[in-house]
Parts: structure tokens; C-alpha cells; sequence
């Protein structure tokens, strides 16, 4: 009797046979899925006439299963993605393959830092003071947006305060950095006056280049700005170029033997496809997310950042200090 009623229930439910096995105990009672049928007539008809009603449950708890585990899924996403992911800092080591440049800066080490958008002194920016203190950089090259939009510059003025280089702190400014323009001339003179600020020792470029003497041998830095778009760039012969968006890769001579060390895309924060960056508008992510780039002789690294925009959110996009070894 037990053997027939199985066979019976196999029969009436086609998938069950490879999906999951009867257990039939001593009492002669079959369970499937926690779900009994005693072995009687009454039972019997049930697996004949009534099959949906078993599997309907089956299906259901396999839903409620499924259902929580996505949840449970997006939540720890969610988790990791606002609160732990932003303030994991990597630390990317960068040995550009220039000839020119190995050179000229043998033995050096800088750092670039990009799109701080700090809002004071918090833990992010402590790490990164950390890591510089650790490394001890030749130079510290920087490349925009210190502040959040129209945000506070004079955390931003003090974060860059803290920032010293052997040979020298070389930066130009980003779109954000333009968001209150009265405020961004903070950036390199006194309140209300045009002398240069002594809050800082950083060099910013706009539009222009500086020639730095190193035991005998010259490095040319340039710097774009992000405010004059339409003005014409003074690159020449430069060996070093800063500019806070990708995009000026597109303009740039292939014969040039340059490093451009660039940001604005924060990789995106989220990783997506370029297509989809298309679509959205942000041609910049579509382009250069983030990383190497080349063009003829050029080279361009794109950094994430160490801040984050619109949302702060970052999945698989970590925020990174790059370190370049000559």
C-alpha cells in the first residue's frame, strides 16, 4: 500500500520525482514539504484531484524564500554600499610607462588626489592624510572639486593646509570649486583683496605652466581649467598636465608625450555600462570611467576620487589615492 501510494502521488505530480523525494514514515503517512497526506482513500483522491493545492503551497514558500533573500540582498548592498564602501580608501600604485618622464623624475614618488568634496575634517580625509604621511610623497598633484556644491570652502581651505610635498603641491580647480565664484577666488587670495593666500602653499595652474628644477633636469606641470573651456591651453612641452575633466584627453596632441592626471568621473561611483552612461548624459563615464588611458605617446589616469556626488553612494568603486612611481 505504502509503494502504490507513492507511485500514485509521483503520477499525479510529474515534478516531484525529480524535484524533491516522498518520505513515507512508520505510521504510513507521506510528507512532501512538511505537507502530510495520511495513506487513506480520502488522501489517495486528494493527490489525484487536487494536485495544484500542494504545489501551490510548495511554490509559494519557494517564493517567500526568494523574496527574502532579495531583500536581504539589497539591504546589504544598501548597508555597504552608503556607509562602509565610501570610507574604504584604496591605495593604487601607478608606475607610468614614460621613458621622458622615468628620466626626469627617477627614484620620485607623487600622489594624486582628486574630488575630495570635503565638508570638514571626517575620517575619509584623516585617512588620506594617513596615507601621505606614510608615503611622504616628491609631489602631490590635485585635480578638482575640493567642495561640495557651493559648499563649505573653508574646510576645504584647511584640508588643503594640511597638505605638504618635498617638492611642491601642483592643483587646478573643478566644476564644483566654481559653484560659488565669489567664494572659489578663496582659493588663491586673501578674503577681499587680489594678494595670493598664505593658507596654504599650493600651486594652482590656470591655464598656464610652471618649470620645476630638479638637480639639473626640468619638469614642465600645466594645469586646465575647468571654468575656461574655450580658452586655448598653454601645454606646450609639458611633461605633467592636470585638468580636472577627461575630456580634455579628446583635444590633445597624439605626438605630445605627456601624463594627464584627471578626475570629475568618480568612476562612476556604481559600475555601469557605457552605453547606459550615454543615455544619462555623462558622456565623461561613457569615455573614461576610470583608470589608464592612452592616446599616441599620452597617457591619462583617471582617479575615483576620494569624495562622492549627488549621492553618497559607492558599489565596487571604491575612492583611491593613487601613487605614482618613477
Amino acid at each position: 500500500m505504502e509503494i502504490s501510494v507513492q507511485r500514485m502521488c509521483w503520477q499525479a505530480y510529474p515534478e516531484g520525482k525529480t524535484r524533491y523525494q516522498p518520505l513515507t514514515d512508520n505510521q504510513g503517512n507521506i510528507w512532501k514539504n512538511e505537507i502530510k497526506h495520511n495513506v487513506t482513500a480520502e488522501g489517495i483522491e486528494q493527490c489525484f484531484n487536487n494536485p495544484p493545492s500542494i504545489l501551490y503551497h510548495y511554490k509559494m514558500k519557494k517564493l517567500k524564500i526568494s523574496v527574502y533573500f532579495s531583500i536581504f540582498l539589497l539591504a546589504s548592498f544598501a548597508i555597504y554600499g552608503f556607509f562602509i564602501e565610501p570610507l574604504k580608501i584604496a591605495v593604487t600604485h601607478f608606475w607610468p610607462d614614460n621613458p621622458v618622464l622615468k628620466s626626469k623624475l627617477k627614484g620620485k614618488t607623487a600622489i594624486h588626489l582628486s574630488d575630495i568634496h570635503t565638508a570638514g575634517i571626517g575620517s575619509k580625509e584623516k585617512q588620506v592624510l594617513d596615507i601621505l604621511d606614510d608615503i611622504k610623497p616628491d609631489f602631490i598633484f590635485l585635480t578638482g572639486d575640493y567642495v561640495k556644491w557651493d559648499g563649505d570652502y573653508e574646510s576645504a581651505m584647511r584640508f588643503l593646509a594640511s597638505l605638504k610635498a618635498k617638492d611642491g603641491v601642483y592643483a587646478v580647480m573643478g566644476d564644483y570649486d566654481y559653484s560659488n565664484s565669489r567664494k572659489s577666488c578663496r582659493f588663491c587670495h586673501e578674503k577681499g583683496s587680489g594678494r595670493f593666500t598664505d593658507q596654504h602653499n599650493i600651486k594652482f595652474l590656470k591655464n598656464s605652466k610652471r618649470d620645476v628644477l630638479l638637480s639639473g633636469r626640468k619638469i614642465t606641470i600645466a594645469g586646465v581649467d575647468e571654468k575656461d573651456e574655450e580658452q586655448k591651453y598653454d601645454i606646450k612641452g609639458a611633461d605633467i598636465i592636470l585638468s580636472h575633466s577627461p575630456l580634455f584627453f579628446d583635444t590633445i596632441d597624439q605626438h605630445n608625450n605627456a601624463l594627464v592626471l584627471s578626475g570629475d568621473t568618480h568612476g562612476g561611483q556604481i559600475p555601469l555600462p557605457a552605453w547606459i552612461w550615454t543615455i544619462l548624459g555623462y558622456e565623461k563615464n561613457a569615455k573614461y570611467g576610470c583608470g589608464l588611458f592612452t592616446k599616441g605617446n599620452n597617457m591619462m589616469y583617471v582617479s575615483r576620487g576620494i569624495g562622492t556626488s549627488h549621492l553618497r553612494f559607492r558599489l565596487f568603486r571604491r575612492p583611491e589615492v593613487v601613487v605614482l612611481h618613477f
